[in-house]
């Protein structure tokens, strides 16, 4: 993997609050993001914890993405991932008062119109992007996730669900901090009614209600769609949200194929490893 130089690092201009329930746990939560100094990365704190948000520090992929450490667990981070990514936020200590991200409407709206309220400020180094040398890929359960050499983030999800108003579905995009603000932030999570059951015996969705979720019956949605393609749009979001745990920008063409959080946090994970052999190989 090579390292590009491209634009500075980024970080909010002031701190701002979010509040609300949490998808998952049902609890109220406060996470406030805070400005921070070049090459910090975001840094999740609370409960005494320091937690990078990098794919190492990953314990649970569960519908959602939970960062652990001694104990500390910050749930369902990907959508407040994704809205940092998308408006190119390199650096914030996000200070979280709760075990949770707030679910707010599903989607990654809310956060990026916080971030936007408040406004962004360059700092002084440049940002390193990783540009891949050859394919990366992993494969698992039928799902797959491949990336190819590319100056770009171009991203690519195939989801096929056995379920007459879902079916087949494909969305694309190459990643940029308009088509994230416009065509990807609004799109909200999603759930088919029949895995509701199943998510309460796992103890989730308990704050999940149709203010925060798009549920989809055998019959009809929930309510109206804001795209045509808000479902696949939705799992493009994830997806940036999981790719942000990678520490850096990435340029890839990336091709996703029934992918969730589990095979995302994999494949970042494999990316990180790469970077590190390919680094030390430079290095030698």
């Amino acid at each position: 993997m090579s390292l590009s130089r491209n634009n500075f690092q980024r970080t909010l201009a002031k701190r701002v609050t979010i509040s609300g329930t949490g998808l998952h746990s049902g609890d109220r939560s406060v996470v406030i993001l805070n400005p921070a100094e070049q090459d910090v990365g975001i840094v999740f704190t609370g409960n005494g914890e320091r937690i990078a948000g990098v794919a190492a520090n990953v314990v649970e992929t569960a519908r959602g993405t939970t960062l652990g450490q001694n104990g500390t667990r910050f749930r369902t981070v990907e959508h407040l991932m994704a809205a940092l990514h998308g408006l190119g936020i390199d650096n914030s200590y996000v200070e979280v008062q709760g075990s949770e991200m707030p679910a707010m409407d599903g989607s990654a709206m809310p956060y990026v119109d916080a971030i936007s309220s408040v406004g962004i400020s360059e700092l002084g180094k440049r940002r390193s992007v990783l540009k891949l040398r050859e394919p990366v890929w992993v494969i698992g359960n039928g799902s797959y996730i491949l990336a190819v050499p590319s100056n770009r983030l171009k991203i690519t999800y195939v989801m096929r669900y056995e379920h007459p108003l879902i079916g087949a579905q494909t969305a694309t995009f190459v990643i940029s901090e308009s088509s994230f603000r416009r065509q990807i932030a609004p799109a909200r999570t999603f759930v088919v009614y029949e895995e509701l059951a199943g998510l309460a015996a796992q103890q989730l969705a308990r704050g999940g209600s149709l203010a925060n979720a798009i549920v989809v019956w055998r019959d009809g949605l929930s309510s109206d769609l804001r795209f045509p393609d808000e479902l696949p749009r939705h799992k493009v979001l994830d997806l940036v949200g999981d790719l942000a745990l990678l520490g850096g920008r990435l340029a890839a063409e990336i091709v996703a194929v029934k992918s969730g959080h589990a095979l995302n946090v994999e494949f970042v994970r494999k990316l990180t490893a790469y970077v590190t052999a390919v680094n030390a190989e430079d290095a030698a």
